[in-house]
């Protein structure tokens, strides 16, 4: 017999499901998430790593050793602070400070921009209308042309990582859309998924064609507005950019619109990459968006997991499970966690070319200096005040009250 609630519970799953076709995100991926958290494996965990981490130094020696052969990345727009990249969120961020007024759009399409400032970048107004998207994002596209904004610590970690340990980095996932990552000639363009798109390619929105990123910057520059007013070449009224290959006004950056899928390469790839993983390395995300949060909870559970963040996260994916030795939480920002990491690796005067060739942004770079101006093993006082001790800070749940 029926339950009272059954009819609840089946049009509750018939939303899940709805809402996963629609994002483009596979069934076997819902069903994964659900295995993990249904299965119950009372058998030990045999760790690859001899005690759990209770310092930096400790996952250091942990990457360093034999019994470390594979090491998985899960980026978010933390790493990319030190950059100075404009972010879209904060107070001061674009959709807060966005001019509705100012976009090419008709009425309609402008009060809902006005109401939802993220409208500007939906994959629907974009079909209809391509203009508010390129206008919005004008100064972005052509800040990531020039390199305005430059690799950071962070990524020169993971560059260090992969150059240093062949073989050891399996894959970088990233949530950031600035392709800083393709900066760093040491960490190749295969080995970076970018799981929200990115802003240093592009493509047909109609057809998928792969449009020439600089021929794209071009007619970014040539066709579209400058909405914020600081080019005075730019033109003074906006007109779409064609598809070469179908000939839809709809190039636009290889970026994931919203109430668009993600790109097919993440699902593609997730499941034998998450296969003998023996450390995951979280750096600076909130770990709130799916999919891409669901590597936490689908690593093995003999991985070794690093959170590298400002404030403590992943409580809903796992990482406030009291009982595993294996997470630890490397407390501060993306850039001072990373120097630590690379100096106890013996991998800081790798970063001198950096500073001499002036590859970094002008925070990181201030940073490395006042390092090396002290003795090894003393914490700068960069390090204090931005409270970026690590040591002995595993990863536990909060204590409700």
């Amino acid at each position: 017999r029926r339950n009272e609630d059954d009819g609840d519970d089946d049009d509750l799953l018939r939303r899940i499901l709805a809402a996963a076709a629609a994002r483009g995100i596979p069934l076997s991926l819902l069903m994964a998430q659900a295995n993990q958290y249904s299965e119950e494996d009372d058998e030990d965990v045999e760790y690859p790593f001899a005690s759990p981490p209770r310092s930096l130094k400790d996952v250091a020696d942990f990457i360093r050793s034999e019994n470390c052969k594979k090491i998985l990345v899960l980026a978010g727009a933390g790493m990319s602070v030190a950059s100075g990249i404009p972010d879209f969120r904060s107070s001061n961020g674009l959709y807060a400070t966005l001019d509705a007024g100012k976009l090419t759009c008709d009425p309609m399409q402008q009060e809902k921009i006005r109401n939802d400032p993220t409208y500007c970048l939906d994959q629907h107004l974009f079909l209809e209308n391509p203009l508010p998207c390129l206008e919005v994002n004008r100064e972005f596209i052509l800040g990531v042309r020039d390199r305005k904004w430059k690799a950071t610590l962070a990524h020169r970690f993971f560059e260090l990582l992969n150059t240093q340990f062949q073989g050891k980095l399996c894959r970088l996932y990233t949530q950031n859309i600035d392709g800083l990552e393709d900066q760093c000639v040491g960490l190749p363009h295969s080995q970076r998924i970018a799981v929200h798109g990115s802003m240093d390619e592009a493509e047909c929105a109609v057809c998928g064609y792969k449009t020439n990123f600089h021929d794209f910057c071009t007619l970014v520059e040539r066709q579209i507005k400058d909405i914020t007013g600081r080019d005075p070449n730019a033109p003074s009224e906006s007109t779409p950019i064609r598809c070469a290959s179908c000939g839809a006004l709809a190039v636009k950056p290889s970026i994931v619109l919203f109430r668009s899928s993600l790109p097919k390469v993440f699902f593609e790839n997730v499941p034998r990459d998450l296969k003998n993983v023996d450390l995951l390395i979280v750096i600076g995300t909130s770990l709130d968006v799916a999919p891409a949060n669901t590597l936490v909870f689908r690593v093995p559970k003999s991985s070794m997991r690093l959170l590298i963040n400002r404030e403590r996260v992943g409580w809903q994916v796992g990482l406030d499970v009291d009982e595993e030795d294996r997470d630890f939480f490397g407390q501060g920002n993306c850039e001072n966690v990373c120097l630590e990491l690379m100096e106890h690796l013996g991998w800081l005067d790798k970063l001198r070319p950096l500073l001499d060739q002036h590859e970094l942004p002008d925070a990181s770079a201030a940073l490395l200096r006042e390092r090396f101006q002290q003795p090894p093993g003393v914490k700068s006082e960069n390090y204090k005040s931005e409270n970026c001790e690590t040591e002995t800070k595993n990863l536990k749940a909060p204590t409700v009250s």
